[in-house]
Order: structure tokens, then C-alpha cells, then sequence
């Protein structure tokens, strides 16, 4: 399990999530995702525009998100694949780090 209680608590807190994917020419697009709800393993998002991101997640689904918190204070990258599924985002982490 990637999402321990700890890493769930800091998502869950945090007041927004940044997401990151690739463009077709290789360079970051970083997005504020807002707020992720952990369900089992995953990270899942409401999805609003995010028309570049989905566009990059169709041709290269590597995708981490940054999490953090003023309790402590701690934060966490996640790195994995994201898919749009409906109106939802679901993101699959593989690694996980600390960053504070």
C-alpha cells in the first residue's frame, strides 16, 4: 500500500493539490488540482476543464501530484499514472516521498 494513514491525512488536508503531467514536447504541466479524496490506493479528483491535462494523460499517462499541509509541517509527492474515467480523475501512485 502506497497511501499509508499518514500520507492520507495530508492529502486530505491539504488545501489544494498540484498535478503534474507532460506535454507532448516534454515539458511539465503543472495544474492546482484542488482537493483529492484517497479512496483505497488511488487519488481520485474532480475533473472541471483539465483539457491539457487530459490530453497529456491520452498520450503519456506518468502523472505526481504534491500534497502538503501547515500541521507539522509535511508534504509528499506522489509519482504514477492518472486516467480520466467520467467527470472523475483517478490517480494510481507507484513511489511515494516525503518532502518536508
Amino acid at each position: 500500500m502506497i497511501i499509508t494513514e499518514e500520507v492520507k491525512k495530508v492529502i486530505e488536508n491539504s488545501a489544494f493539490i498540484t498535478l503534474v503531467t507532460q506535454c507532448e514536447d516534454g515539458t511539465p504541466h503543472p495544474i492546482i488540482a484542488g482537493k483529492g479524496e484517497v479512496a483505497d490506493d488511488t487519488v481520485i479528483f474532480g475533473i472541471y476543464k483539465m483539457e491539457v491535462t487530459q490530453k497529456n494523460l491520452a498520450v503519456y499517462p506518468k502523472a505526481s501530484i504534491v500534497a502538503c499541509t501547515k500541521e507539522g509541517p509535511k508534504g509528499f509527492r506522489l509519482t504514477g499514472t492518472a486516467m480520466p474515467n467520467g467527470k472523475k480523475l483517478v490517480f494510481c501512485p507507484e513511489k511515494c516521498e516525503a518532502l518536508i
